[in-house]
């Protein structure tokens, strides 16, 4: 079979590939591994990336690379991929899966071209410029859907990834560069002081009335009555509260347009799903859909969800157990 041209055509039989190998149950920070890779692709195309380059993108995990150990096939396998998006874009994943990055990244503003060094043979090579573009702009590209979906790793990561792109930003385009500025302009040195949330304290419910709420949230959720200030209501849980303010009885100052039925609450539990499913039917509560895998601040989540009296959306989630490694 002759090497198929790496358009978007083809797409869907490398995506194809990519779940028969693994991608689509293996857990990375956004949701899974193959919803990773096809958010590089997108943002990809998104900075003018030419077909090739986005099928690199695409597949950049496939042998794995120097942050993420789990490959979904060997480099003994390099003609398969080949046939799927073509020789150019498949050295590209073989450069990006063989970069060893520790050696690699200070060298890249450090002078052209690039010394590139092989983790799989540990040598070192110049790397041609038309290379270190795509080998760049795929990290770029990496990095930032990461970033976006983890806090900590952008916390943790952010100062070094943002030294790394102004350092090299000859090689990236200017699509790429102004997507880093964006996403870690705030981690440069002179970036100064910024506000650093770190917790939600209390949420407001404008509700249609006060005590039919109160009874649903104590009732099916658990959540503890409370009333402070000048008897103000609201609902305790945790280290968190949800305020409660009767329509068209808010107290200033409130959000522009409260409406009873327009909000859309995800809370976390540690209850399994059974049993979340047996206490809501016990409490005569629909389902309304779940349990559904979705995706939560800190990672992949299992959801149910139902309805409040007003028609508030209510979205109850566990965590799953597992790590999140960076590809």
């Amino acid at each position: 079979m002759p090497p198929v041209d790496s358009s978007a055509e083809n797409w869907p039989a490398v995506e194809e590939f990519l779940r028969a190998r693994g991608a689509a149950e293996t857990h990375h920070p956004g949701g899974t591994l193959l919803e990773h890779l096809i958010r590089v692709a997108c943002l990809l195309g998104e900075w003018g990336a030419a077909p090739d380059l986005r099928a690199a993108g695409l597949c950049h995990a496939v042998y794995g690379t120097d942050g993420f150990g789990q490959a979904l096939a060997d480099t003994s396998e390099r003609a398969l991929l080949v046939e799927l998006i073509g020789e150019r874009a498949e050295a590209w994943v073989h450069l990006y899966a063989s970069c060893d990055r520790g050696v690699v990244h200070p060298r890249l503003g450090s002078g052209r071209p690039v010394l590139f060094r092989d983790r799989f043979t540990g040598r070192d090579h110049p790397l041609p410029e038309p290379d270190a573009r795509a080998f760049l702009e795929v990290t770029a590209a990496n990095e930032l859907d990461v970033l976006t979906h983890n806090a900590e790793l952008a916390d943790r990561h952010g100062p070094a990834l943002h030294r790394l792109f102004t350092a090299s930003r000859d090689l990236l385009s200017t699509e790429a560069w102004d997507a880093c500025v964006r996403t870690l302009g705030r981690y440069a040195p002179d970036a100064g002081p910024a506000i650093r949330i770190t917790a939600l304290d209390h949420l407001v419910l404008t509700v249609a009335d006060l005590d039919r709420t109160i009874d649903f949230y104590e009732r099916v959720l658990g959540m503890r009555p409370v009333t402070f200030g000048d008897g103000r209501r609201a609902l305790s849980f945790g280290t968190s509260k949800i305020n409660l303010h009767r329509a068209d009885h808010e107290l200033l100052p409130h959000a522009t347009r409260p409406t009873p039925g327009s909000a859309d609450l995800c809370l976390l539990t540690d209850i399994p799903h059974d049993q979340i499913l047996a206490a809501l039917a016990a409490n005569g509560v629909p389902v309304e859909e779940g349990p559904v895998p979705r995706t939560g601040a800190r990672g992949p989540i299992t959801s149910t969800y139902l309805r409040d009296p007003d028609g508030n959306l209510i979205e109850i989630s566990t965590y799953d157990e597992e790590d999140h490694p960076r590809p």
